[in-house]
């Protein structure tokens, strides 16, 4: 899943923006519908000074100014419940703290109100108001959204409507004994939550407008902070592109762009180019032949990483030097800034221990910087996706963090699409033969065992090469698992036959909590581990048939 923030067409009004940003603001009638209460959110520190034009901070990293929120507004509780309701919109029902009751968010049109929608959360015979939600003249067929999420640290409801034709307010309340508490507002654009410092918890994103305007609220020491990046980096337009970098573009045609990570400290700059190199196909872009990715294919089969993946971005003109396999069980992709190895085996030095350096969290991945003895610049970034694992690093003067910004455009390579619209490395289903039959009933037999938490069955399906240096304790925890969270099912498809005696499917393993709801502590009803496991063939019975075993 790739970090993807939505930006709306149209800007809102920036109330009580403590960075006084200047630039133009649309749809300001529509967003004051809403009983703007944003005014109210008072910034506790001092504002950074507004943006200038044609006074762009130079290249290099910029420190953030973060100032305090403050949320004034308040739940009061509806002696008469609903009685004022007019039509019922909308009814979401939400997780109960105390895992008993369900209370549900309702969402309603008030009598002799044609203005906004309101919303209440009715927990038993208790109903608060929560206060207008949406713009009536905006309500269409599903005007507010309501979910659970884990957000700060705490259990928040997020309730979003529409109060323009690109306009939203966002409301979090925080439920507290399955009372509902006023946790942040943001009225200054489409908000969307991600971790965007990378450090393994969410932020709220604001951004608003055609050149977007981004804003982006934390938690820091008990209490809720905020920054507006355009006026940090006094850039015309900020936002998070597809790799969780910060792109800052400068000038009033915007065609100078800057990269950053955001970290704790500030933004930490690493690339700079123009508009018309984005935009290239042979610049950033890396540019991939039909015969490359059928190269890297039989390779990376040749090394077994079955789960191959490969950079969309590079740095300035990168293009395939070489893909071959590179050691036992080893595939190196070699590019003119950078390489990559790419195993089914974790790649981090043994000797490594205790790991100083850097750790970046991403959503399908978790990346970590050991540099090299004597020399915290130089060094490889591991981790690991699906059941690849990976390590980065140069020999020529490029930053840690532009390699950071590589390992973050990685993508499977089926699913690299060349120019002319083709996937030439995507799977081709394996065809019905008996002994795919076979295969599959391997892998669907150690799937079962899993699930059912029986070692027993499950070793009786996986092959000697797998249990070959594993601890008998350590293959019986490995179906066994815990219990809580469970083993509970799963769910298996044929992916593609590498030869006359190995097939790969795809594998997802679910486990769950027991009682637990659908958005808990971070953890989704769906939640569950997928890669791509290895039937192999290792021997035939007495009549010819192969006798099949799993890699997982």
């Amino acid at each position: 899943m790739k970090l993807r923030l939505l930006f709306v067409a149209a800007a809102i009004l920036l109330s009580g923006s403590a960075c006084n940003h200047a630039a133009e603001r649309g749809n300001q009638a529509d967003a004051e519908a809403i009983e703007s209460s944003e005014a109210a959110h008072t910034a506790n520190a001092v504002a950074a000074p507004p943006a200038e034009s044609g006074h762009a901070v130079t290249e290099g990293d910029v420190p953030l100014r973060w100032e305090n929120y403050s949320n004034s507004d308040s739940v009061r509780l509806l002696a008469g419940g609903l009685k004022q309701a007019e039509r019922i919109v909308k009814e979401t029902s939400v997780y109960a703290a105390d895992g008993f009751r369900e209370p549900k968010i309702v969402v309603y049109v008030r009598k002799n109100d044609t203005d906004n929608l309101y919303g209440a959360l009715v927990n038993g015979d208790k109903s608060y108001d929560l206060g207008a939600v949406a713009g009536y003249a905006y309500a269409g067929d599903d005007p507010v959204t309501v979910r659970n999420l884990w957000l700060f640290g705490k259990e928040v409801v997020k309730i979003q409507g529409s109060v323009g034709a690109a306009a939203s307010i966002s409301r979090y309340f925080e439920l507290v004994g399955d009372v509902p508490k006023p946790l942040l507002t943001v009225a200054d654009g489409h908000a969307s939550e991600a971790d965007v410092d990378h450090d393994g918890w969410p932020e709220v994103v604001s951004s608003s407008g055609t050149s977007p305007y981004t804003v982006v609220y934390r938690w820091r020491d008990g209490r809720i902070e905020r920054c507006a990046l355009n006026d940090a980096l006094k850039a015309e337009a900020v936002y998070f592109n597809d790799e969780g970098a910060v792109t800052a573009a400068f000038g009033q045609d915007q065609s100078q762009l800057r990269l950053y990570w955001l970290e704790e400290k500030g933004l930490t700059y690493f690339q700079s180019y123009s508009l018309k190199e984005r935009d290239s196909e042979l610049f950033t872009a890396i540019p991939y032949t039909r015969e490359e990715a059928l190269r890297i294919r039989e390779q990376a089969d040749g090394a077994r990483v079955y789960e191959p993946y490969v950079p969309r971005k590079g740095l300035a003109s990168d293009y395939v030097v070489d893909a071959k396999k590179a050691g036992d069980g080893t595939l190196k992709l070699t590019f003119p800034h950078f390489a990559i190895y790419q195993s089914r085996t974790d790649l981090r030095p043994l000797d490594q221990g205790e790991v100083v350096g850097d750790k970046r969290y991403f959503p399908d991945f978790t990346a970590v910087w050991i540099p090299l003895p004597d020399s915290e610049a130089s060094g490889s970034w591991y981790f690991a996706r699906g059941s690849t694992y990976f390590s980065i690093s140069t020999a020529k003067s490029v930053s840690k963090d532009e390699l950071l910004f590589v390992a973050a455009s990685l993508i499977p390579l089926d699913e690299l699409r060349l120019p002319d619209g083709t996937v030439p490395a995507a799977d081709l289903p394996p065809q019905i033969t008996r002994e795919y039959l076979f295969a599959l009933k391997a892998v669907n037999e150690f799937a079962s065992a899993w699930a059912r938490r029986d070692p027993d069955a499950g070793l009786q399906w996986v092959s000697e090469e797998w249990k070959a240096g594993k601890k008998a304790e350590e293959l019986d925890a490995y179906f066994r698992g815990t219990s809580n969270p469970h083993h509970l099912t799963f769910e298996l498809s044929g992916k593609r036959r590498v030869d006359e005696r190995t097939y790969l499917f795809s594998l997802r393993l679910y486990e769950y909590y027991t009682a637990q709801p659908d958005s808990v502590l971070g953890f989704p009803a769906d939640y569950g581990r997928g890669w791509t496991v290895e039937a192999v063939r290792v021997g035939e019975n007495e009549w010819g048939e192969g006798v099949w075993r799993v890699n997982p």
